[in-house]
């Protein structure tokens, strides 16, 4: 065989190693990932210890941090504070957050959220035939009273209080409260602390408003009035008991100071999250690897190369250990840490965009060489072959 043959097969099986390369990188990736992994746990281990039995720390109104019952309502943590329009466009999707009270003929379905120091509450009401109260009419009127919402809570020092939504048409809602006067007289007095706004539709009508988590306590519930007709007797569904309008339920909150509290704990590439026992987010928080600093893009080889390899697997490792109570009994609540996949996807493109540099340039030098060899062995064989031609008998000069 050539030489410049030779090394032409050996230009071709330096472009194998990549694909070598590819399985050392990812052996690699996978010991790294175990390390981690097992650090991590260890990291899980010691922030649940810090929290164990400081209930105040991580829930605002629940005493014990146990599971929500029927009546108790987690809000969905916000990512701004929202726009009170009566619309749900402008909420995140959490299907596993909505609850439904009521029965197959009257019910609602409910989803609460918080941002900053406002809690937000949107209602999903199913009515047919929705009865606005009368023009200009006193809302504790008999006669002129339409369809109603009652909003059951419990104050900052624990007294129940009452207050309800007079649903006089489509747009901006307003809260009341009853007070009495003089001589014991009830008279309905605007609250403008409760933002809300009504927006219908077929089959019933859509519901938000905005409450401030100051006004509450540990107790809240809503309750529907649902009259076939103007002044007419209402059918009442809903969270509160009939008889008060007393909240059967409270709110799983998180406390305003545990995502300070979680960022504080928190090291670049990781993200921190506290649960509920059953799943349910409180509070979460997280630091890029470079803060204010974007990733660098990995170049255009190893981009090809890992799209012609295939994903390497799920690139996220994840850590959990429970938050137990005082003492160690019972959990209150779950804590997850999560490393980012930007730390191992660097890592992986990194090492495959210097294994394809160092190849190609490797591979580009031999073949260069090849082509080189090969371009010198044919001008001889050329020059040989003419200078056999010129010596043939009856070609060329004669000689004497």
């Amino acid at each position: 065989m050539r030489p410049w043959l030779k090394l032409l097969l050996l230009v071709l099986v330096t472009l194998v190693l990549p694909w070598d390369g590819v399985r050392y990188a990812r052996q690699m990736e996978a010991a790294l990932r175990q390390s981690e992994r097992q650090d991590l746990r260890s990291l899980a281990g010691t922030l649940a210890a810090s929290l164990q039995g400081r209930v105040r720390l991580i829930y605002r109104f629940a005493a014990e941090g146990t599971d929500p019952g029927p009546y108790d309502l987690t809000p969905v943590p916000l990512p701004a504070p929202g726009y009170v329009d009566g619309y749900a466009d402008g909420w995140p999707p959490a299907a596993h957050r909505w609850r439904r009270y009521g029965n197959a003929a009257h019910h609602f379905d409910i989803l609460t959220g918080v941002s900053g120091r406002m809690l937000y509450v949107l209602l999903r009401v199913t009515d047919p035939h929705l009865v606005f109260d009368a023009p200009l009419a006193n809302p504790l009127g008999r006669s002129g009273r339409g369809d109603r919402i009652w909003i059951g809570f419990t104050g900052a020092r624990g007294h129940p209080h009452a207050e309800f939504l007079a649903l006089t048409g489509a747009g901006p809602v307003v809260a009341h409260r009853i007070v009495r006067g003089e001589y014991g007289r009830r008279r309905a007095v605007a609250d403008p602390r409760i933002v809300g706004a009504l927006q219908p539709h077929p089959g019933g009508y859509d519901v938000e408003m905005s409450i401030p988590l100051s006004m509450l306590g540990g107790r809240f519930g809503v309750l529907i009035d649902d009259r076939s007709d103007l002044g007419g007797a209402p059918v009442r569904y809903g969270m509160l008991r009939r008889a008060n309008l007393h909240a059967r339920g409270g709110l799983i909150l998180a406390s305003a100071t545990l995502p300070t509290y979680l960022s504080r704990l928190l090291r670049p590439g990781l993200r921190l999250s506290v649960t509920t026992p059953s799943g349910a987010l409180l509070a979460q928080a997280d630091k890029p690897t470079v803060p204010d600093i974007p990733a660098p893009q990995p170049g255009l080889l190893a981009r090809l190369f890992r799209r012609l390899t295939g994903p390497g697997g799920n690139s996220r490792i994840a850590a959990a250990a429970l938050i137990h109570g005082v003492g160690g009994r019972g959990v209150i609540a779950r804590l997850q840490i999560t490393q980012t996949s930007s730390r191992w996807a660097q890592l992986r493109d990194r090492t495959l965009e210097r294994m394809l540099n160092l190849t190609l340039a490797t591979s580009a030098l031999a073949l260069l060489v090849a082509i080189v060899l090969a371009a010198q062995m044919a001008a001889r064989a050329w020059h040989r072959r003419r200078a056999q031609w010129q010596n043939q008998p009856g070609r060329g000069e004669r000689r004497p």
